[in-house]
């Protein structure tokens, strides 16, 4: 009774309490749902975008990571996206209207080329005249999309003719191509040829995405020293219709087909002596500086006679030889000869002979 009492008689305790009451965080009490932090996958970093042939041509590289830079473990797709325009100034400030263009499967697509990490999609519905601008983005296998890629756009200019009359020569080390103009577009109506593109393989495999010419060449000519001998290489040509990359190529060339080969022999052998002793004749050179030298073969001569005869079966490694064979009292005349490792076994020469009388 006294404490009632109190409290009543204390109406400012309650303004004092209900507030500090307020203030003390509550135990168990419930809030509004906090969303989960959804991490999709990080951008395609390296979209790129050219003519090639009769259509375009794009490519890039998987992503490895998520936005949050953890590991993309559950990549599912990418989605290929195009805007196409008639082809305006670079300063305009109109954004293109993006529409699906077609979905690549991570794994073992069916519309799309994979090497590693890179994949390639052939876009043939395209027109001449017109400007192509693509995205691509990256999908998991929870529906998380990642952001748009950057832009990779092609202004599609007509494509030249291809060349015509593709010849191959094999030299050492060194293949020598050669073609003709295609016909000059005043008289066809098609595009400006401004230079060409070689490309080579190794069959079975197909032509890279590269030429071998660092830049469109301005002749109908070209001289390819990265080859080996013996082996078959197939070589095709296209007219280039820029001045600048992307470059617009033409369709390929005929197909040629080439095999390398050495014909060049070593130089002959210089600085023999021979030394003679009882039954014995001591033959010393110098060794040749070549890179693909096999060896040596020995050969004598038994004057007056004035064929000479190879001693040695098949090329000496070192630059020594003995012949053990020589008549007493005969007169010989001796020369070396160089050969190389090529499959046509080059031989040089014959070095200065050298004549010697048996004691």
């Amino acid at each position: 009774m006294t404490t009632r009492m109190r409290l009543a008689g204390a109406p400012g305790a309650f303004a004092i309490l209900i507030p500090l009451l307020l203030l003390l965080p509550g135990c168990g009490r419930r809030g509004a749902p906090v969303a989960p932090h959804v991490v999709g996958p990080a951008a395609v970093q390296s979209l790129q975008a050219e003519p090639r042939g009769t259509g375009i041509l794009l490519t890039w590289t998987r992503p490895s990571r998520n936005q949050d830079g953890s590991p993309l473990t559950d990549l599912l797709e990418f989605r290929l996206s195009r805007a196409v325009t008639a082809p305006t100034p670079s300063e305009s400030a109109t954004r293109p209207l993006f529409v699906p263009l077609a979905t690549v499967r991570a794994d073992r697509p069916d519309n799309a080329a994979v090497q590693g990490t890179a994949y390639a999609y052939r876009d043939e519905g395209v027109t001449p005249g017109l400007t192509y601008r693509y995205q691509v983005q990256v999908v998991n296998r929870r529906g998380e999309t990642g952001p748009s890629s950057e832009e990779a756009t092609v202004d599609l200019v007509s494509a030249p003719a291809p060349p015509v009359a593709l010849r191959a020569t094999g030299r050492n080390g060194v293949v020598e191509l050669e073609w003709q103009a295609p016909v000059a577009a005043d008289q066809t109506g098609g595009a400006v040829v401004r230079g060409y593109n070689v490309y080579r393989a190794l069959p079975p495999a197909a032509y890279g995405a590269q030429p071998v010419n660092g830049r469109p060449l301005p002749e109908t000519q070209f001289r390819d020293i990265g080859v080996s001998n013996d082996v078959r290489y197939t070589y095709v040509v296209r007219s280039v219709g820029t001045d600048r990359p992307p470059w617009r190529e033409s369709a390929d060339s005929e197909e040629v087909s080439v095999v390398s080969q050495d014909y060049v022999a070593p130089a002959p052998p210089r600085g023999l002596k021979a030394i003679p002793d009882r039954g014995v004749v001591a033959l010393t050179w110098d060794a040749n500086a070549e890179s693909d030298l096999l060896g040596y073969l020995v050969y004598r001569r038994e004057l007056p006679q004035l064929v000479a005869v190879r001693l040695t079966d098949g090329p000496v490694l070192g630059t020594t030889f003995t012949d053990r064979t020589p008549k007493p009292a005969a007169t010989y005349a001796y020369t070396v000869t160089a050969v190389d490792r090529s499959s046509h076994r080059n031989e040089s020469a014959p070095s200065a002979e050298v004549e010697v009388v048996l004691p």
